[in-house]
């Protein structure tokens, strides 16, 4: 009987630290037991898609992508101008030591910006930006009449911690592959790139 076998490798990982559990990570992920973290719809959708996966362990968010057998590529080519969203909430006993602002909470949340296409590989609470975030997925909305009707409109998100946007924009070197036109993968263990970060988020000022 033919075997059908699905390859996996590394797209990116997001490592999250504080500075209360320096040795978190390697003793298991202490934090990773305080966070949930949850695509927004309109990831779902482009991860279902493209056959991307997710895990949340060793304080980190890891994300995988089915790739092509013969090449450490995704299967189903990614759009040129990808992007994510990750709602996230922090809870006991690292929510304690993030030291977070007196107006944080409700609709204030913290967006961790990433772009891809950029440098900068870390941000604290304090590099973030902190208030008010529209939600990406349109909600319907019933408005009383004769007849009624539906609409779909943009809430603010609300209840979290913060928000992981993940954003390809610029001409700067692309992190996520080594070669654009072909979208051959950086973090892979064939690279030698596979313990690499794309991003560290720091959950204290």
């Amino acid at each position: 009987m033919d075997r059908i076998i699905w390859k996996f490798e590394k797209l990116f990982s997001i490592r999250f630290d504080n500075q209360a559990f320096p040795y978190s990570g390697a003793s298991g992920g202490l934090i990773t037991e305080a966070l949930t973290i949850t695509p927004d719809h309109l990831t779902a959708s482009l991860f279902k898609k493209h056959d991307i996966h997710f895990r949340i362990r060793q304080d980190m968010l890891l994300c995988f992508v089915r790739v092509k057998s013969n090449e450490d590529s995704p299967y189903f080519r990614l759009p040129s101008n990808f992007s994510a969203r990750f709602l996230f909430s922090v809870n006991s006993p690292v929510k304690e030591h993030t030291g977070v602002s007196v107006t944080h909470g409700k609709e204030n949340l913290y967006r961790f910006r990433i772009n891809i296409r950029a440098s900068a590989n870390s941000m604290s609470l304090a590099g973030a930006t902190l208030g008010p975030l529209p939600s990406r997925d349109l909600i319907p909305v019933f408005s009383p009449g004769n007849p009624g009707s539906w609409t779909t409109k943009s809430v603010n998100l609300s209840g979290g911690f913060g928000v992981i946007d993940i954003v390809t924009e610029g001409s700067s070197t692309h992190r996520i592959y080594t070669d654009v036109s072909t979208q051959t993968l950086f973090y892979t263990a064939a690279n030698g790139n596979e313990n690499e970060h794309l991003f560290t988020i720091h959950l204290n000022n």
